[in-house]
């Protein structure tokens, strides 16, 4: 398949380096923006993932004053846009972090999504969720960022993402329904 007239005036416009490789083929693209009219719809994203989707528990550890679950499952849009994503991203990992005692009958969890150079949990367990265990005793869902498991696959730790993303990653509209999805399939 050949490059699209839309990647070439694009790459011809463009200052930086951002995205010189494209934005993926047409084909992936339609199907991204019409997976992303079903999100929009909530009647039709309620049934994306059911209830019980199998999430893996890999390891639980107890701490003073919480419970640290690393797990992982299958994002959900494997199975909504098949072959659109990266093979290294498939799998979700996430991180749980559960307060040993709940003050309510309510239990309420913060979904933190990694931001850039956020390859780990460490950041966001110990300047949020933890915080957010003593202060209101609420639960944090720690997921993954898909990006970085592809640096992490090549042993590229410690590495910004680059301007000029693999060509794996392609398109680069998936990665966020992906996140979305991997979201829903968590509080699920």
């Amino acid at each position: 398949m050949g490059v699209s007239k839309l990647d070439i005036l694009y790459r011809r416009l463009l200052l930086t380096k951002l995205f010189i490789r494209g934005w993926g083929r047409p084909e992936d693209l339609k199907r991204i923006f019409e997976f992303r009219k079903i999100i929009g719809n909530r009647e039709k994203c309620q049934n994306l993932v059911s209830r019980d989707y199998p999430v893996y528990v890999d390891k639980v550890e107890e701490q003073s004053d919480c419970k640290i679950l690393d797990g992982h499952f299958i994002s959900p849009l494997a199975h909504s846009v098949p072959d659109i994503m990266p093979a290294e991203s498939i799998i979700a990992r996430f991180q749980f972090i559960i307060p040993k005692r709940w003050n309510s009958k309510y239990r309420p969890v913060c979904i933190h999504l990694a931001g850039t150079g956020d390859h780990y949990y460490w950041r966001r367990r110990t300047l949020m969720a933890r915080p957010m265990i003593k202060e209101a005793c609420m639960a944090s869902l720690l997921l993954e960022n898909p990006y970085y498991i592809l640096c992490l696959k090549k042993k590229e730790k410690n590495l910004f993402p680059p301007f000029s993303p693999p060509p794996q990653l392609k398109p680069k509209g998936g990665r966020w329904n992906n996140i979305y999805s991997r979201c829903k399939g968590s509080l699920d």
